[in-house]
């Protein structure tokens, strides 16, 4: 974690996330709570529902990034989009030490409370640029978007905001009014990485934001989203598969299987010495 942040800002998480579980899915009679579930399965056998969250908690400080591993099914995504809102949970709380003195669950605000809250306090950033940026929008216009949901109504104030974003995240200026569908994959995460800072959230969320993209790409990325935090001191959760790029950002780990938190720790620790089988399953894969 970032030496030079207070005792006092160490001591209350930006974020602190409890018992969070998402279910997709009716359920049935033998579904209706995880625990009836077998522990190595999260998919119910009889209606198909799944439980990709179980009761996860979490808390994140000022500053500092925390990686969510797991393979696919495992929930990482799930928690993250239900953190911003893209899905509904069955069952948890979240509180933002920024929003209402992190006194207020948001998961049961009204959907306008809700939007100030993606507007302000969050900045997400998704595997498929797709879902993060409108393709028949300039890459200052997705930006713009963002500035305009806010309350910004100056067209000077939000032209000279999204040209600073850009050229934060390195692309030039003179592609500012090109529409994202023509840029690289890398570029195209760029620009989802600039419109999620738009209004200096304190906190993003970054789903997959490697995968598929060419190794020399991955690095530009991954040095980047490293730049930003240590210039804007944004809290961030990272989730990868990948546990060289889990190694590369994160200061604290945390591993998901079928939907439950198997392991938490350092990340040194927990690559280095991981006490699941799981985790070390995971981590022998990478060697």
């Amino acid at each position: 974690m970032n030496d030079t942040l207070s005792d006092q800002e160490q001591a209350q998480p930006i974020l602190n996330v409890k018992g969070l579980s998402k279910r997709y899915g009716k359920g049935c009679s033998h579904c209706e709570t995880p625990e009836m579930l077998m522990i190595d399965n999260n998919r119910c056998p009889h209606c198909g529902s799944v439980w990709a969250c179980i009761d996860v908690d979490l808390e994140l400080y000022k500053g500092e990034i925390i990686g969510i591993v797991g393979e696919s099914g495992s929930g990482k995504s799930s928690f993250v989009k239900s953190l911003y809102f893209d899905d509904e949970i069955t069952s948890g709380s979240a509180t933002i030490s920024e929003y209402k003195n992190g006194e207020t669950n948001i998961f049961n605000e009204s959907a306008q409370q809700k939007r100030y809250i993606r507007n302000y306090l969050l900045g997400m950033v998704y595997q498929n640029p797709l879902l993060g940026l409108k393709m028949s929008f300039s890459s200052g216009g997705n930006i713009a978007e963002k500035l305009i949901a806010s309350g910004s109504l100056h067209v000077g104030n939000i032209r000279s905001r999204a040209g600073e974003l850009l050229q934060h995240v390195e692309i030039p200026l003179s592609r500012m009014d090109e529409l994202p569908k023509n840029f690289s994959g890398g570029m195209q995460q760029r620009v989802q990485i600039s419109k999620a800072l738009a209004n200096n959230p304190p906190l993003l969320l970054l789903d997959e934001v490697t995968t598929g993209l060419d190794l020399s790409v991955q690095a530009r990325v991954l040095d980047l989203i490293r730049k930003i935090q240590r210039e804007l001191n944004v809290a961030m959760i990272v989730v990868s598969h990948d546990l060289g790029v889990i190694r590369m950002l994160a200061d604290r780990t945390v591993v998901m299987r079928y939907g439950r938190v198997v392991e938490r720790g350092l990340t040194d620790q927990i690559l280095e010495d991981p006490q699941h089988p799981y985790t070390q399953q995971l981590v022998h894969s990478l060697l």
